[in-house]
């Protein structure tokens, strides 16, 4: 059996203006979350508590852009993968933490499985 999870996380990051309708984000924040371009991404925006898909793109440093979202609005990016039963016991999701510029100031890996 196939399970989805979420693969990786990046929190706090802070929506700068729009470019166009897909996620666009820094290079390093993608790198972080192994995240790759035309890569498949939920976005929530925390101040309407909505979720939309969309597909990830580099960007410039500093940049986190998405269709629909305002500048200087929180959001949070989802990355999913499907697992086969067995790989599910060792799963860690990767969560990416930015500051309020979006530069990474942690890595680290989500609880996981026991």
């Amino acid at each position: 059996m196939m399970r989805r999870f979420v693969r990786a996380v990046v929190r706090n990051a802070t929506a700068t203006p729009s470019e166009g309708q897909t996620l666009r984000l820094d290079p390093i924040i993608l790198n972080a979350a192994n995240i790759l371009p035309l890569e498949e991404v939920e976005i929530i925006h925390h101040p309407t508590n909505t979720r939309f898909t969309t597909y990830a793109e580099p960007g410039t440093p500093g940049q986190a852009s998405a269709p629909g979202i305002r500048p200087g609005d929180p959001i949070t990016i989802l990355s999913w993968g499907l697992l086969h039963d067995g790989q599910t016991l060792s799963h860690w999701a990767t969560v990416v933490t930015l500051d309020g510029e979006n530069r990474v100031v942690g890595v680290g890996e989500s609880a996981g499985q026991t």
